[in-house]
């Protein structure tokens, strides 16, 4: 999660805690929750008016697959099977072509 480790995360909390105070914690982490809930509302809205945008013929996309990290985490998985079957067949036709080879007598 944005390149923090778990260790800098509890540090983090504990050093806000610290700074915040044991009166106003309980106050702060309820503003938190109801940021991060909002938040999250707001991405669900942002996709569900994106699914209305696009009409009927794209009622069942998935926007989970939208994100960049999976995206080209799932082409570079086609990729790497295309390649896999390219490299396979360029096998085959160099096997063959030596096979094949052309005595240069009959040249």
């Amino acid at each position: 999660m944005f390149g923090i480790g778990l260790e800098k995360l509890f540090v983090l909390a504990v050093l806000g805690a610290v700074l915040v105070g044991p009166e106003r914690l309980p106050k702060v982490a309820a503003d938190a929750a109801r940021f991060i809930l909002k938040v999250r509302s707001l991405g669900k809205q942002a996709a569900d008016e994106l699914k209305d945008q696009l009409g009927p013929e794209f009622s069942n996309i998935n926007t989970n697959e939208l994100n960049p990290r999976k995206f080209i985490a799932n082409n570079l998985e086609e990729i790497t099977k295309s390649t896999d079957s390219i490299q396979g067949d360029l096998k085959k036709i160099t096997k063959s072509v030596q096979e094949s080879k052309i005595d240069p007598d009959l040249l």
